[in-house]
């Protein structure tokens, strides 16, 4: 039962991911279509200092380079992504949505790399693997195919790794070190043990 209602509302989800777009293609002539988000976003001066900045939903299939802007919180999540350009990203962001895109593979952060952030939500992607050395509070990775999940631990409060099937019971982070970790899915329930962990949990041979 819980199962087909996650699917009921997951497609609920994607429809609402999907419904602007052919909205647009419907009431608007080409000569007459609407500006999209990006587009929009872009008709603003590049000095401008914005809170949050929405680009769901936007069709949107290389990452825009928007370091001219000034943006604190950027959801870019329900679009076509499926690479990060660090240098595209806003100046002093510190919050960035990509769920719901085309990431696969590995994905690797840098140190410094992207310096204010501090929640990174990438769920519902199709990641194998991700590297995250950036210290953020707060990072959303449910509904992956993840096997491996690494992370700095400095400023970690939360950390969501539900339905992450693959992922082994035996992790490269350190679950005793994060106040809040989700992980329904995940290892059939086993406990999750990390370098530190490990030699509590792990029974003597």
């Amino acid at each position: 039962m819980k199962g087909y209602i996650y699917l009921t509302l997951f497609s609920l989800f994607i429809t609402a991911c999907t419904f602007g777009n052919k909205k647009h293609s419907l009431e608007f002539s080409q000569e007459e279509r609407a500006l999209t988000k990006l587009e929009s976003l872009f008709s603003l001066p590049q000095d401008s200092v914005i809170q949050v900045y929405d680009l769901s939903n936007d069709s949107i299939s290389n990452f825009p380079d928007l370091s001219a802007y000034n943006i604190k919180s950027l959801d870019l999540s329900c679009n076509l992504l499926d690479t990060i350009v660090i240098d595209n990203l806003p100046k002093k962001l510190e919050r960035l949505n990509l769920s719901f895109n085309r990431y696969k593979g590995d994905l690797q952060i840098k140190k410094k790399s992207i310096p204010y952030l501090k929640e990174l939500d990438m769920s519902h992607n199709d990641l194998q693997a991700i590297y995250i050395h950036e210290a953020l509070y707060r990072i959303l990775l449910s509904y992956n195919d993840l096997t491996i999940a690494c992370f700095n631990h400095e400023n970690l409060r939360y950390l969501d790794i539900s339905y992450n099937l693959h992922m082994p019971s035996e992790v490269c982070f350190e679950p005793t070190q994060i106040d809040t970790v989700i992980r329904e899915g995940v290892a059939e329930g086993e406990r999750l043990v990390g370098p530190i962990s490990v030699r509590y949990y792990k029974p003597i041979e």
